[in-house]
């Protein structure tokens, strides 16, 4: 995850320090919305689900077939900033 946090950090400006740190990722998730996408977060015994909409762009893993499963939301949220980051830059993941 170590390696996650620094494409972060380099690509966004923020500074994620453990899979706890729910409140820079949360930094992380204000930035996607300012920038126009809906973040969505769920969780529940054995599922954390992150997943990202927006209107140019359409569902950032519906689109591809994909369930967005992750070990924890924070690491959610981090790769679905950096996914978010590669469709913008190449408008393709």
């Amino acid at each position: 995850m170590k390696e996650v946090f620094e494409k972060i950090k380099t690509e966004y400006g923020v500074e994620i320090e453990d899979e706890n740190d729910m409140t820079n990722a949360w930094k992380l998730v204000e930035t996607l919305k300012d920038r126009g996408w809906v973040v969505y977060i769920i969780t529940a015994r054995g599922r954390e689900q992150v997943d990202a909409w927006h209107p140019n762009y359409g569902s950032l893993y519906a689109q591809f077939g994909e369930i967005p499963h992750f070990g924890n939301v924070v690491e959610g949220i981090c790769a679905t900033a950096l996914h978010i980051r590669e469709l913008e830059k190449n408008g393709t993941l």
